[in-house]
């Protein structure tokens, strides 16, 4: 944690010496009391305490074998927040609180795809490769299937471990062997760090804007944005937002992006331990004035589900598809010394409307589910061969 001075430096007055010794003193003197009962009431104070002290005794003395104190550690804390009940509040070990950092702020380490496990050949299948990414670089294209990594094949090492052998460190390579139709290739990609994306558009049935986001972070704000206005300037009529599968993301990156598409209100309230309420986010008067839809399933959770409520509280548009998880709860990182966190629920958000939909989901205004077939070869669907878009398309052309 960062102190804040707000005296500017060369405006401190100069103190003398003694002052200067006596200031020092009264300090230490004040943190040995303050070191003192925090031992004191970590060792002492709670019975709750003593009794993992108790335990750690047991163990160090008697336990026929080796631990690991920095694993046993980790295990006790993640032990504490699960005990919580809570399935939304999480530990975070160092190692991983830094790959959730990167993730919330948008940054990639690796070779830039989104992969899925082939239905029919149980290859990994290639649905997405970010801009300007390893991947991208090397020649990976959408609709790949890696059949073997660095030489070992797919269907007989597993799909699971596969994609956890292209994991690596940064600047080492990784050798995809490719089935592209019925082309076979081979390329060598590097890992390495780049921009995560979670924003993908283009232009469908003519003039209609479809935009699909994976999460929401702060690399999706500029994304999203240059998405729309790209549209706009290519003629977009109507904007289709896929969220199906999006899990959510940050409170910032999602109020910031409903305030460019709406008018002025207040996006997201929030009620805290004890009933304190709060207003987080506002929009302002500018938005963007064209019919809109929202693509929805049951994995649409939280983030995902306040943008959708927000569109359709707004009067900006409708949701399609199914009914969304039901997340109505956010939560707050809290940092160790030691660089691990702890994630914790710490308040129920509500929409424009002041509606929750904690426990029970949004329903959508016009539903349609995907047939099995259909939802089999979900990543290999094309816009026109995907109902939910179909639909949401028949919607604004109704409209007109």
């Amino acid at each position: 944690m960062e102190d804040i001075n707000l005296i500017t430096p060369d405006a401190q007055p100069k103190k003398r010496k003694s002052e200067i010794l006596i200031a020092v003193v009264i300090t230490a003197v004040i943190s040995v009391f303050v070191t003192l009962a925090v031992v004191v009431f970590f060792v002492f104070g709670s019975n709750r305490f003593l009794k993992l002290r108790e335990l750690e005794f047991y163990v160090n003395n008697y336990f026929y074998g080796e631990s690991d104190p920095d694993a046993v550690t980790d295990g006790a804390m993640a032990g504490y927040i699960s005990a919580l009940g809570d399935r939304f509040s999480h530990y975070f070990n160092s190692e991983d609180t830094d790959k959730r950092g990167d993730e919330l702020q948008g940054n990639g380490k690796g070779v830039g795809i989104i992969v899925t496990r082939h239905p029919d050949t149980g290859n990994i299948y290639v649905d997405k490769v970010y801009d300007n990414c390893p991947a991208q670089k090397a020649g990976v294209r959408e609709g790949d299937q890696i059949t073997a990594v660095d030489g070992k094949l797919v269907t007989e090492v597993g799909y699971s471990q596969s994609v956890d052998d292209i994991i690596r460190e940064i600047g080492s390579t990784v050798t995809f062997t490719l089935l592209r139709g019925s082309q076979t290739l081979q390329l060598e990609v590097t890992y390495d760090e780049f921009p995560a994306q979670s924003v993908f558009y283009e232009m469908i049935e003519g003039d209609i804007g479809y935009i699909d986001i994976t999460t929401f972070n702060a690399e999706t704000v500029p994304q999203f944005k240059n998405a729309v206005n790209a549209l706009i300037t290519d003629g977009a009529t109507a904007l289709i937002f896929d969220l199906r599968g999006n899990g959510g993301g940050t409170v910032d990156s999602v109020t910031e992006m409903v305030d460019f598409l709406a008018p002025e209100g207040i996006i997201m309230t929030a009620k805290y331990a004890g009933g304190k309420e709060k207003t987080i986010a506002t929009s302002d008067a500018e938005e963007v004035d064209l019919p809109m839809a929202v693509l929805t399933d049951s994995a649409t959770a939280s983030a995902s589900e306040l943008f959708c409520a927000s569109i359709k509280d707004f009067g900006k548009g409708v949701s399609v598809g199914s009914t969304t998880f039901g997340k109505g709860v956010m939560q707050s990182t809290y940092y160790m010394s030691d660089g691990s966190s702890a994630v914790l629920t710490v308040a129920e958000f509500f929409p424009h409307s002041g509606k929750s939909f904690n426990g029970k989901g949004i329903a959508p205004d016009i539903e349609i589910t995907l047939s099995e077939e259909q939802l089999k070869y979900f990543y290999q669907l094309n816009t026109d061969e995907d109902t939910v878009i179909q639909t949401a398309v028949k919607y604004f052309r109704n409209e007109k």
